[in-house]
């Protein structure tokens, strides 16, 4: 079997290198073309910022268009953690197209609770069911909630590869990211977690009044993937980070030791926490301070395009599934609010066990069944 493994930043590196790994130990034959920059890069523009790596000599090489390298075999698969971006979605099409080869998604988070970019993100995930043979996911919870809001992608369930190994991480990594973020050992250290959704003001307000009232602790921030370098939020990082006495994680790759090193993590319930809950840290949740029940209920921030978040914007949706907004109005009517009420109020019951919400097996060989899997579709 020959796989190709592409990885344009460091968030979706991390759900594939447990993968690269068991591959490895098989002998699959692999051309493996990573990045591990937090930003986002692209093969063609910023080859200098990739990793290729290949096991194998060369055989019936093949030139990629989008890769701009050409490749040891003829590929059979493509694994690649995002496909509705660039360049994932011009590197997923060629390898279709021009190499007939199969291409599995390996799912980059669990989707726990619904609402109204949920509704569109899965319409938007739609136009890539004939081009993506696999999306590989981690829960029946995640699985049932895209297949009950409208999702018709093939769906398998292994479990998240992304906590395989990158957890586990030895003394000296620990202590290097110890000695780069100044951890005071006589401190218990806290680390926050950031939203980018139309809760994002009212979440950080509650993180100043929590940092004003603890000042015992040493505070640390964990932004979403990509988020200080993004025009609509970069000023909270730049020229000094918004929230005072708090340090900011820029560098994707180092909050794996954070994870580790924090004793408390806040934020609001997410995938994010499955982390947490895998090293039994301490969590702090505010989602119903913030009445995230509730908003997580209503359509109008983006029907009146209120800009608040990352998507909410009714112009970027129309745009991006190209409908119209009564079609828009039909995604987010009175009855899908009632189904994703009822899906999310089985998360709000199960808030005391909600490891298997995240991962059907937390055994940490979700990167086994996929390549099992892949194998099993090859031979």
């Amino acid at each position: 079997m020959n796989l190709v493994i592409f990885a344009s930043e460091s968030k979706g590196l991390s759900s594939l290198n447990s993968i690269i790994n068991e591959a490895t130990k098989r002998g699959i034959n692999l051309f493996i073309m990573v990045c591990q920059d937090t930003q986002l890069r692209f093969p063609i523009q910023n080859k200098d910022r990739f990793e290729m790596l290949t096991n194998c000599e060369k055989q019936n090489p093949v030139y990629s268009q989008t890769l701009g390298v050409t490749l040891p075999f003829k590929p059979d698969w493509l694994l690649v953690a995002r496909e509705r971006w660039e360049p994932e979605t011009s590197i997923i099409l060629e390898f279709k197209q021009n190499f007939g080869c199969k291409v599995g998604l390996i799912e980059p988070n669990s989707w726990i609770l619904g609402n109204a970019e949920v509704v569109l993100e899965i319409q938007s995930r739609n136009k890539f069911k004939n081009v993506v043979d696999i999306f590989f996911t981690h829960s029946s919870h995640s699985k049932n909630l895209q297949k009950t809001l409208g999702f018709e992608g093939n769906t398998i369930l292994v479990g998240n590869p992304k906590y395989d190994i990158n957890l586990d991480l030895n003394g000296d990594d620990v202590q290097n990211i110890k000695s780069y973020y100044s951890v005071d050992p006589n401190r218990k250290k806290v680390l926050l977690f950031s939203l980018v959704n139309t809760n994002r003001k009212k979440l950080f307000k509650e993180f100043k009044e929590y940092v004003k009232n603890n000042p015992q602790y040493q505070f640390y921030f964990k932004p979403y993937p990509g988020e200080p370098f993004l025009p609509q939020f970069k000023g909270d990082y730049f020229p000094k980070f918004f929230i005072e006495g708090v340090t900011p994680i820029l560098e994707e790759s180092h909050i794996w030791a954070m994870f580790n090193i924090c004793d408390i993590h806040v934020g609001c319930l997410s995938s994010i926490f499955h982390a947490s809950l895998l090293l039994n840290k301490k969590i702090i949740d505010f989602s119903e301070k913030i009445k995230i029940p509730f908003s997580y209920l209503e359509k109008n921030h983006i029907l009146n395009s209120d800009n608040r978040g990352l998507e909410d914007s009714k112009e970027l949706w129309m745009r991006s599934l190209n409908i119209t907004e009564s079609k828009l109005l039909e995604l987010l009517s009175d009855k899908t609010f009632e189904v994703i009420k009822n899906i999310n109020d089985s998360v709000w019951n199960h808030k005391d066990n909600l490891l298997d919400l995240f991962d059907d097996f937390n055994d940490g060989q979700a990167s086994k069944r996929i390549i099992d899997y892949i194998e099993n579709e090859t031979y």
